[in-house]
């Protein structure tokens, strides 16, 4: 390094220095504020709102399921229908079903109810209930909870229509019975039996007024 090389390098750190002391005096007559974190985001009232009703909401579902019932495995034993509906509307069903039954020379156990409550005992029983034949707006609440199946194996599209078979037609007086497969029992042989009664069983001999709404 020749000599102005070095008395320019000692030049600069002699400014060098000079600035930097100059720089921490002004610093010292005027101090910076201490820094601080910027404030968080404002928090949106419907999100704390929406969340509240997703706990609310959870919360409901696990009490629902802590007090609803376990549903039991289907005991063995034959095939069963049961009928629920009113003493003249099963009796009248359970004749004509035990009429073709025979005929058909199939085994299958007919049980007569006749209310929501005595079904549910029934099913939570850990009773068979393969097959149903029950009002239509009972189909239509176990449907809507999972509980049915298509009464043809090569239904199309799963739907109501495809799960519930009216025994006779819509009337605004009358309420509408019929078929109705569960997902609790032998869903095949139930398809079978259904089957059976379309293709070859009598029409149900319907007497006056019945069945009626109740």
């Amino acid at each position: 390094m020749s000599y102005r090389d070095f008395i320019e390098q000692q030049r600069k750190l002699v400014r060098t220095k000079k600035e930097a002391k100059k720089l921490k005096e002004e610093n010292q007559r005027n101090p910076r504020p201490p820094r601080r974190d910027p404030p968080p985001p404002p928090t949106n009232p419907l999100i704390s709102i929406m969340i509240g009703l997703f706990l609310i909401l959870m919360l409901g579902w696990g009490i629902f399921f802590l007090t609803m019932p376990p549903l039991q495995p289907t005991s063995s034993g034959p095939p069963t229908i049961v009928v629920k509906g009113t003493p003249e509307e099963t009796e009248l069903i359970t004749l004509w079903l035990e009429k073709e039954i025979m005929a058909s020379n199939l085994n299958w156990e007919i049980v007569s109810l006749e209310s929501r409550q005595e079904l549910a005992a029934h099913i939570n029983g850990g009773y068979r209930a393969d097959l149903l034949i029950i009002e239509e707006e009972l189909a239509y609440e176990l449907y809507e909870a999972g509980l049915l199946q298509p009464l043809y194996d090569k239904a199309e599209l799963p739907s109501f229509a495809a799960t519930f078979s009216p025994l006779w037609e819509a009337d605004p007086f009358q309420k509408r019975m019929g078929w109705a497969i569960t997902s609790l029992g032998d869903i095949e042989y139930a398809r079978h039996l259904y089957t059976v009664f379309q293709h070859f069983a009598e029409p149900l001999p319907l007497r006056t007024g019945t069945p009626s709404p109740s």
